[in-house]
């Protein structure tokens, strides 16, 4: 099989910056749903700290993308580009565990799991009893 999208990016987001990762993934994203790529944050770290998770198929383009100057791209034309760009500076590709003052992104090879991923990030899921 053939295609474009050789890599794999797990995204792990602290809670608080839902919103702002939502608008940088509808920046780089390729689709106008991409605002709504993070949603309930799921996972958390070693000492309590929550995130919202996304693993996706990516191109190599992606981390030249990521750091690029952002702007609103067709399909995003109402994207929020300071809301964007804030999630942007937080960005830390391959530098280790997920913390919660950095947007936390594992980027590898497309047959890579993304429990593979979390795992290096340093996430576990939270239990459904944890939630309640």
């Amino acid at each position: 099989m053939n295609t474009k999208y050789t890599q794999r990016a797990t995204i792990a987001v602290p809670h608080f910056q839902i919103e702002d990762a939502n608008q940088l993934a509808f920046c780089l994203g390729e689709s106008s749903s991409d605002d709504q790529t993070f949603t309930i944050a799921k996972y958390q770290d070693a000492d309590g700290n929550i995130y919202a998770v996304c693993s996706t198929v990516a191109k190599p383009i992606f981390s030249k993308m990521a750091i690029k100057q952002l702007q609103a791209p067709t399909h995003a034309l109402n994207v929020n580009l300071e809301k964007a760009k804030r999630a942007q500076e937080l960005l830390r590709i391959n530098e280790g565990i997920a913390a919660p003052d950095i947007i936390a992104v594992v980027l590898g090879d497309r047959l890579e799991t993304a429990q593979e991923h979390i795992k290096v990030l340093g996430l576990r899921a939270i239990l459904i009893e944890e939630l309640i």
